[in-house]
């Protein structure tokens, strides 16, 4: 009987299950920005609790899931946009940003339940790797210069991220106490 580290049973399955549905439910959430083609989105804190609250290759399933449905046209991208003109498009750097987003906060999040080492990550690796995918996209695909990729799809939205941040590691420190305390009593 194999019982790896990363084997994906039952619980497992529901909890990536869960995460790609609310995932998909926050990518509804969103303001449009008339200075930008980005939108707020809850993308972030749904990012940032994916990656406290899985293990790395548990957290990577999880955002690959959610890129292939998007992918094959199921509107769960932002604002309810799916295919891969929106996934290989000026602004889906985003969408690649969350794959090592997610591996990465997993990664350094430690084993311990811990706010201020939650938030430090996901503000110290989370943001800076998303926000490296979409400079580089909508330096690609617009031909933009760092500088001002960086002024339309990153600086205006660092504030909003670190609140979202803050809030994810909020919830993932409950999410985890609840999780850890469940484990024991099985």
């Amino acid at each position: 009987m194999h019982t790896g580290k990363n084997k994906l049973d039952t619980a497992s399955m529901t909890k990536i299950a869960l995460l790609v549905a609310l995932l998909s439910v926050a990518s509804y959430l969103v303001i449009p920005l008339p200075f930008t083609p980005i939108v707020l989105s809850m993308h972030t804190v749904m990012v940032n609790l994916i990656g406290l609250t899985l293990k790395p290759s548990h957290a990577a399933y999880t955002i690959l899931v959610y890129l292939i449905m998007g992918l094959i046209g199921l509107p769960i991208f932002s604002g309810g946009s799916a295919g891969p003109e929106k996934l290989f498009g000026p602004t889906g750097g985003f969408y690649f940003g969350f794959l090592f987003a997610v591996i990465a906060i997993s990664i350094c999040k430690g084993k311990k339940s811990r706010f201020i080492r939650y938030a430090a990550v996901t503000i110290g690796l989370g943001i800076p790797i998303q926000h490296l995918f979409a400079i580089a996209f909508m330096c690609f695909y617009n031909g933009f210069q760092i500088k001002a990729a960086a002024l339309t799809v990153s600086l205006p939205f660092i504030p909003g991220d670190i609140i979202k941040c803050l809030l994810a590691s909020a919830l993932a420190v409950a999410l985890n106490k609840i999780n850890q305390s469940t484990s024991v009593l099985e």
